[in-house]
């Protein structure tokens, strides 16, 4: 990649070759410095706050699935705020 990184640094062969120049220098890294000296470890505000908010979802989730779904059923029973339904003559709720 730095190789690839150097190598753009003029423009691409068909632009060059049309004559077509490039304005300025191309880089593949956002701080505009070659490859080999780039941040690549550098974690950005925005990087670390959608870190951070996929860890809150993922905390959410493990949650949900750790004490299950607040009104949900399940097999065996059901939990919430509607009253267990009750069996009548026949074995049937009601």
């Amino acid at each position: 990649m730095v190789a690839f990184d150097a190598a753009i640094r003029q423009g691409n062969a068909r632009a060059n070759a049309s004559g077509n120049r490039l304005l300025g220098q191309a880089y593949l890294h956002r701080s505009r410095v070659p490859l080999d000296e780039a941040p690549i470890d550098h974690v950005t505000a925005a990087e670390w706050a959608a870190r951070q908010q996929n860890l809150d979802d993922q905390a959410a989730a493990v949650e949900e699935l750790e004490t299950g779904v607040v009104d949900g059923c399940s097999p065996w029973a059901c939990r919430g705020a509607e009253p267990e339904p009750v069996q009548g003559d026949f074995g049937l709720a009601s």
